[in-house]
């Protein structure tokens, strides 16, 4: 069995150990930032009363016990799965996080389908063509797609279909078409869910709105896909392993395809299963670019603003992204690398 069980504990206790303190430091730093939670939480109340309404509020949100009890209680409700109600939108946090999250995933998938394919293509045909202009071209591309500023690559890339094609495609998706064709959320995930109920008007219209920022989100892990897959298949097509299967005559896509890929499929999956994690920043710096409802809308909204819950929930639920897509890459590397033990 390539996983352990000690190395689950072990990543289970350091996980658990991580997310406590993000919960304790965003709490503290939240809590001391100038702003008043219970105001918020009271209306912003004015007049006679303002005062004991706020302090009543105060006492609502458990704001008026010291500081160590307040953060012991919160980390424990965080702990317990309950993330509280939203100071300014007074709905559970968690709706709020999730709504977000499957945007966020779904704008994560489309450009990784879009960047790692181009990136491991475009990698395996400069591995074949190592030395020549074409791949010293594609070193140099993949650099640069790889450091590219997502924020300032969104902005162009709107003004560049603003300007040649009339793009308005700003948004998640067109209120008009969602209410007159009847369309309704299930999973969150928007293409999935107008596949679900056949409505290829809200599909189209879906995928035409993420496509751009898709595409900005996707320069990333194209760069990187094609540097590792190039140095990756570079390397395997020198190994003894396919020199042989080369001497035997096999034939030249089976050779690239069946050895030299092969050998390089557990290290390409860790690197892009890590790069996966990574990108998540990238997707919500694109999301308010392109005015798309995410993690990063929601972060935006909250900026300057005392909603603590909100703030949490969401550092909470960014480091436990970052975990999870950790583990589960070195897990698959270990299940598909018979080599590796955790």
């Amino acid at each position: 069995m390539p996983v352990s069980l000690n190395y689950l504990v072990k990543r289970i206790f350091w996980s658990l150990l991580i997310i406590i303190g993000v919960i304790i430091l965003s709490y503290i730093i939240i809590i001391s930032a100038p702003g008043d939670p219970a105001r918020i939480w009271a209306g912003n109340p004015r007049g006679e009363k303002a005062i004991y309404a706020i302090q009543k509020a105060r006492e609502e949100l458990g704001l008026d016990q010291p500081l160590p009890i307040q953060i012991l209680k919160y980390t424990l409700q965080i702990l317990s799965g309950n993330m509280g109600i939203s100071i300014e939108y007074r709905v559970p946090v968690v709706d709020i996080i999730w709504r977000g999250l499957t945007a966020t995933l779904e704008l994560l998938v489309v450009s990784y389908i879009i960047g790692v394919s181009i990136g491991i293509l475009l990698g395996v045909e400069s591995a074949l063509r190592r030395g020549s202009r074409f791949d010293g071209l594609m070193q140099s591309l993949a650099i640069i797609l790889a450091n590219a500023p997502s924020f300032w690559l969104g902005i162009g890339v709107i003004v560049l279909l603003a300007e040649t094609i009339g793009f308005t495609g700003y948004g998640r998706i067109d209120p008009y078409i969602m209410y007159q064709t009847g369309f309704h959320p299930i999973t969150g995930f928007y293409l999935l869910d107008a596949l679900i109920q056949g409505n290829f008007a809200v599909f189209i219209d879906v995928f035409l709105r993420i496509l751009p920022p898709a595409i900005v989100v996707a320069t990333y892990p194209l760069g990187l896909g094609l540097r590792v897959s190039r140095a990756l298949i570079a390397e395997n097509l020198n190994e003894d392993y396919v020199r042989v299967a080369v001497a035997w005559g096999i034939k030249r896509k089976i050779v690239i395809w069946k050895y030299a890929f092969r050998g390089a499929i557990p290290s390409l999956t860790q690197v892009m299963g890590l790069a996966f994690a990574y990108s998540l920043i990238d997707a919500m710096i694109v999301e308010v670019v392109f005015g798309r409802e995410g993690l990063g809308s929601i972060a935006f909204s909250i900026i300057g603003k005392s909603d603590y819950t909100l703030i949490t929930g969401l550092m909470v639920t960014v480091t436990i992204f970052y975990i999870l897509m950790n583990t589960l890459a070195d897990i698959l590397q270990a299940i598909i690398d018979p080599r590796v033990k955790l």
